[in-house]
């Protein structure tokens, strides 16, 4: 599974993590990938959507047989109610697009082994509890 972050680093070259996400880009090779669709709905904004190269080069990488494209109706009512929870009673803000992405990681059927992110913190209990690595150094 991918995080939005490392779309972002991919495509953006004054990000951060630019040249980490050009680095671990032969991952994507490695197996499936699967990107939930809320991660889409940060990546593809507005202004990602005027960076022409950038968008045709992630439009290749979505029509590659090895990406699958995850939706997010089984998982987003526990996930605003866990966003919530988290945000205001535990003092643990999480953002939606993340509680979803957690919820999918901790569903075992999806059979999920890695997760590349450049936002380990948000993630690292349920991976820790699934057996998930996580990738972003």
């Amino acid at each position: 599974m991918v995080d939005t972050g490392f779309w972002y680093a991919l495509y953006t070259e004054r990000d951060e993590y630019y040249i980490k996400a050009n680095e671990l880009v032969e991952y994507l090779e490695l197996g499936n990938v699967l990107i939930p669709y809320p991660s889409l709905y940060e990546t593809i904004n507005t202004r990602f959507s005027k960076n022409t190269k950038g968008l045709c080069d992630f439009k290749s990488r979505l029509e590659q047989n090895n990406f699958e494209l995850l939706e997010d109706e089984e998982y987003k009512s526990d996930a605003i109610q866990l966003t919530f929870e988290s945000s205001l009673y535990m003092k643990k803000p999480i953002s939606l697009v993340d509680m979803v992405i957690r919820q999918m990681l901790a569903d075992d059927k999806l059979n999920i082994n890695f997760l590349i992110t450049f936002n380990p913190e948000d993630f690292i209990d349920v991976c820790i509890q699934h057996r998930i690595k996580i990738i972003s150094e």
